[in-house]
């Protein structure tokens, strides 16, 4: 007879699954909602059943805008529908329990919030390439777009399946290929946004970027414990990983000065060591915030040592310029 503490212990690990879902949404939150695509996770597709996890993509205006297709992949892109319905699958494949699941889904949220049949699009969003046996078998067949299938079956007619492996490389599909299983489609979609071929968002949100960059590139996500994978450890492991290569930009004399201890800047020491900590910090606000203006150069060139080192504490979590050199409140 098993033990009541082993029975417990492996109906808690039961209930210990990874969060994919979250952590796709804590991707695309800031870039979409700035777009003016709300993003929600863990949808009541009805009043009486438990959360789904599942991402909800719901647009403000009649159609997509250009500035809010440069955040969708193709096959989100390319509907007319004003909410998207995501089921992602990160370590799964596509099945015929996961399809029938979504099909479940799409038909209950639609009759909760009294969609129109053009309102909605389900979306199976895989990481992982389904065989093309499992694709036939429910109708689904190439669109013309890489990566996007859609089905000739009825009951499935409502669904877009999107491979990530299979999108291009368009910029756009960047941010969502970054959950590609295949390695060589993960590198090029973190290097397109590495590239700046997205446009421009907060430091917050590219240390996020950063984040799952690193727990793609060490192998952590497949294997991690599903409490550690939490929205603050991911920006956590981000910052420091833009730290990491913020100096890696630097030269070897631009390393030392950065590394020397800010206290050896005492009253009294000459003035060339001083000037040395702000061309630094310069350097840094220019990798950061891009091109400066005259106002930046004259406060940092004219600061005192303790003020240069509290700017410099602030570059990572500042979200503009200006708040890097603010007064505390």
């Amino acid at each position: 007879m098993a033990h009541p503490e082993d029975v417990e212990t492996k109906a808690t690990k039961k209930t210990k699954k990874t969060s994919w879902h979250g952590l796709l949404a804590q991707v695309v939150t800031e870039p979409l909602t700035s777009a003016k695509i709300s993003v929600q996770t863990e949808i009541d597709v009805t009043s009486a059943s438990p959360k789904a996890d599942i991402v909800l993509l719901r647009r403000e205006g009649n159609t997509w805008t250009e500035e809010q297709k440069a955040w969708l992949a193709d096959g989100m892109r390319d509907t007319n529908a004003r909410e998207l319905l995501i089921e992602f699958k990160f370590t799964e494949s596509m099945n015929e329990w996961i399809l029938r699941q979504l099909i479940v889904y799409d038909h209950l949220y639609q009759e909760k919030q009294q969609l129109k049949r053009s309102d909605l699009r389900s979306i199976l969003l895989l990481s992982k390439t389904p065989n093309t046996g499992i694709l036939e078998e429910h109708g689904f067949s190439l669109t013309n777009k890489d990566g996007v299938y859609l089905s000739n079956l009825r009951i499935f007619n409502s669904v877009c399946v999107i491979l990530l492996n299979e999108l291009s490389d368009a910029p756009y599909n960047a941010m969502w290929k970054c959950f590609a299983s295949r390695r060589q489609e993960w590198q090029k979609a973190f290097a397109r946004i590495s590239q700046h071929s997205l446009p421009k968002t907060s430091v917050e949100h590219e240390c996020v970027v950063f984040g799952v960059k690193k727990l793609r590139m060490e192998g952590m996500m497949e294997n991690m414990d599903p409490t550690r994978l939490t929205p603050e450890y991911v920006m956590d492991l981000g910052r420091q990983e833009l730290f990491a290569s913020m100096m890696n930009s630097m030269s070897d004399e631009e390393l030392l000065k950065f590394q020397r201890p800010a206290n050896i800047l005492q009253e009294g020491e000459q003035k060339g060591e001083q000037k040395g900590e702000a061309k630094l910090l310069l350097r840094l606000l220019q990798k950061r915030f891009g091109d400066l203006p005259s106002w930046t150069i004259e406060k940092v060139s004219t600061a005192k040592p303790a003020m240069l080192e509290e700017w410099s504490l602030r570059i990572l979590d500042a979200p503009t310029l200006e708040s890097v050199f603010a007064d505390p409140s």
